[in-house]
């Protein structure tokens, strides 16, 4: 699978200008915890994809990435990279590890910027998880503000109805529906969003009982509205889509119902079916990794996602 950790760009390209020194340490001398030299060998080759290409971008000789990425094994007392024919490949103890690793290499970045004389602010990349309904109807409206607060911010958005993996820093923060199931992670409402069956206003005088339901082909996705749909509507003919987009286009084109938040379906003028009793609600849930929420750039989007809640 293929990795983009969250970590500083001038970290993985090398560019950090306190570059640890290459003293190393006497048999036996071993410092009792992890370096941080030796954290930054492991995040630079997750980072790049290979530990030449780590050594390479922190301008040290192959040798030496390797005996320290040796010496971060030995003082944990297992290993951290498994090599596989795709590339290297974080093992379970380096992926626990990887956020609190990125964390040092926040506050080593910070450190550099107060020395150097640099401006504090928000600078970096952020990846976002949330579903294309929201992110496209909600979000992006509203995302420029954001955008404007930090020009230095770099923002990543992965869109889609799949649960992306918060543990294995498959994303940064993520927007679901769903609580998840690692009780490590953090979780923060945002909001509590009302559910209904819409359809255009071309449908509106239709009868219930020749509406055609438009639903994702993930039940698990939507197990509320779908449900719902086999309760209400159990003979109803079904349009099945991948994803959130796909379903409101549908909707809005006309060729059936779909069970919306308001949110997202009154702004573009879809009415409510009102023969037919409400879904219920869902909650909009922000979640993250505990090791990340000092990270100033985490923090940024995070407070801003949970001031401008729906």
């Amino acid at each position: 699978m293929r990795r983009v950790l969250g970590m500083r760009l001038r970290l993985a390209s090398g560019a950090f200008a306190c570059r640890p020194s290459d003293i190393g340490y006497p048999l036996g001398m071993e410092p009792p915890d992890p370096a941080w030299e030796d954290l930054q060998v492991l995040l630079a080759a997750v980072a790049n994809g290979s530990l030449s290409a780590a050594a390479q971008a922190l301008h040290l000789g192959q040798s030496t990435a390797s005996r320290r990425l040796a010496r971060l094994e030995r003082r944990l007392g297992a290993p951290l990279l498994d090599r596989t024919p795709e590339g290297i490949r974080p093992t379970d103890l380096a992926e626990r590890l990887l956020p609190h690793a990125e964390l040092i290499a926040e506050h080593m970045d910070n450190i550099h910027r107060v020395v150097s004389g640099g401006q504090d602010g928000v600078s970096g990349r952020v990846r976002l998880a949330l579903p294309d309904g929201l992110a496209s109807t909600w979000l992006a409206p509203r995302l420029g503000a954001l955008l404007e607060s930090y020009p230095r911010l770099e923002l990543d958005l992965l869109m889609g109805t799949a649960v992306v993996d918060l543990v294995r820093r498959e994303a940064d923060l993520a927007l679901r529906f769903v609580p998840p199931s690692h009780p490590e992670l953090l979780v923060r409402r945002l909001s509590r969003l009302p559910l209904r069956a819409f359809v255009a206003p071309s449908l509106a005088e239709v009868p219930v009982r020749k509406l055609r339901f438009i639903q994702l082909l993930d039940p698990e996705a939507a197990y509320l509205e779908t449900q719902w749909i086999k309760r209400h509507a159990p003979d109803a003919p079904t349009l099945r889509v991948s994803n959130w987009n796909a379903l409101f286009a549908m909707v809005r084109a006309g060729l059936g119902a779909g069970v919306l938040s308001p949110l997202v379906a009154e702004p573009v003028g879809l009415v409510p079916v009102s023969a037919v009793p409400k879904v219920g609600s869902r909650d909009l849930l922000l979640v993250y990794h505990p090791a990340l929420r000092a990270v100033p750039r985490i923090t940024a989007v995070r407070d801003w996602l949970l001031a401008n809640a729906p």
